[in-house]
């Protein structure tokens, strides 16, 4: 194997090839090793040892020191030399990137990357070293350090993948923990719900003759079926978590959808003094749904606009065709939403931060479950919100269908 010497026959050649060859030789991150041993083995061309050493120091983890001619025997010596040369660039802090003379016999540089002293290559021969031979060690020394430091940031890469992988598995545990606690909270809530239906089977007929009874009565059947309502769509969420529901699609028209969803929470807005204006297509907007869980989702929807809006507001509704797309909004002049409320608002549970109107009192499932419905059948829920007091408007898409 042909050395670089002062005065050899063409030495630029030489020089060029070798620094080619180790850069060739970085072709793989995952077992550096090898490849590092291949790089001492290919600077011997241009600088001349008898022992060439290598530290690598990672930031988190043991060191590895490569030897070259392998020598298990030598290994711990030339170890300890490395690592005093460690002990000197941190002593020398204020010039940590100088490359170092050890002694006419032996050249030692630092390995810089990732803003860090990452290693040491040291060289020990029986000629003298010229500068010339200290250029060409640091310049393979350079090639070293950018072939770990890429190491290491493969290695940073995949320590993230794996722990977004756990973080990912240990969210999803928790939510199925919590969606089956739900669940079984919902269910152990509804067992007396029956046993208090019949009761008050019971006490009907003295309701009718006691006028204080009737109004005892009254309170118990609409909490009965608020708290029946409530306890329905929360199973209904976690039902639709697990893709466990399944939609009965036929043909249907968007008018069809909003009256029947109208008729079920107009009493809510009529309590209220609400102000409903319903502007829709003459001509019918079909589609394919499931027309039960659609209006479901569109009663929900007219539910929220009316608990969060003052007595006397407004609620509009409003229905267009926009390309393939059917589009509905519903709109409030109630309480409104801050930005940082908005992309939170579909979250189960989410609504209880924001101020309800007149003692209402829920879990904010309804939105939670109307978004869920939607999606299920290919469409999407947005909410918009120009601030506190500015009231709400809630954007659904659902893709155009053809009549039966």
């Amino acid at each position: 194997m042909t050395s670089y010497r002062p005065g050899a026959s063409d030495p630029v050649q030489l020089v060029a090839r070798t620094l080619y060859d180790i850069a060739q030789g970085f072709d793989w991150l995952l077992d550096p090793e090898p490849r590092l041993r291949r790089a001492l083995r290919l600077l011997r061309r241009i600088v001349p040892y008898d022992r060439c050493g290598l530290l690598d120091m990672p930031a988190v983890g043991g060191s590895r020191v490569v030897v070259e001619p392998d020598a298990p025997e030598e290994r711990d010596g030339v170890a300890r030399i490395l690592r005093r040369f460690v002990a000197v660039l941190t002593d020398e802090a204020h010039r940590p990137f100088v490359p170092l003379w050890a002694s006419s016999s032996h050249l030692a540089v630092p390995l810089v990357g990732m803003d860090r002293v990452m290693g040491i290559l040291l060289v020990r021969g029986t000629e003298v070293y010229t500068e010339n031979h200290l250029r060409l060690l640091s310049v393979v020394a350079a090639q070293i350090a950018a072939y770990l430091t890429a190491c290491r940031l493969r290695e940073q890469e995949a320590q993230i993948v794996v722990d977004h992988e756990a973080a990912r598995v240990a969210a999803d545990a928790e939510s199925r923990s919590k969606d089956e606690f739900l669940a079984m909270l919902a269910r152990e809530l509804g067992k007396p719900l029956t046993p208090i239906r019949l009761a008050m089977l019971t006490i009907r007929g003295q309701a009718e003759r006691d006028p204080a009874v009737q109004r005892a009565k009254d309170v118990v059947e609409r909490q009965v079926e608020s708290l029946g309502q409530v306890l329905g769509a929360l199973l209904d969420v976690l039902r639709l978590r697990r893709e466990k529901v399944e939609l009965r699609k036929q043909s249907t028209t968007l008018q069809t959808i909003v009256t029947a969803a109208l008729e079920t929470t107009l009493g809510l807005a009529d309590a209220r003094r609400h102000r409903v204006s319903v502007s829709l297509p003459v001509d019918p907007l079909w589609l394919e749904a499931d027309a039960a869980r659609l209006t479901q989702a569109v009663s929900n929807l007219l539910d929220n606009a009316a608990k969060f809006t003052l007595p006397g507001g407004e609620i509009f509704v409003i229905g267009s065709r926009e390309g393939a797309t059917i589009v509905l909004r519903v709109r409030d002049t109630g309480v409104g939403m801050s930005r940082e409320m908005l992309p939170l608002v579909f979250d189960l549970c989410a609504q209880t931060d924001r101020p309800l109107c007149q003692g209402e009192e829920g879990l904010g499932v309804g939105l939670t479950l109307a978004r869920l419905l939607i999606e299920l059948h290919g469409g999407s829920l947005e909410a918009h919100s120009e601030g506190e007091g500015q009231g709400s408007e809630f954007v659904v898409r659902v893709p155009i269908g053809a009549p039966s």
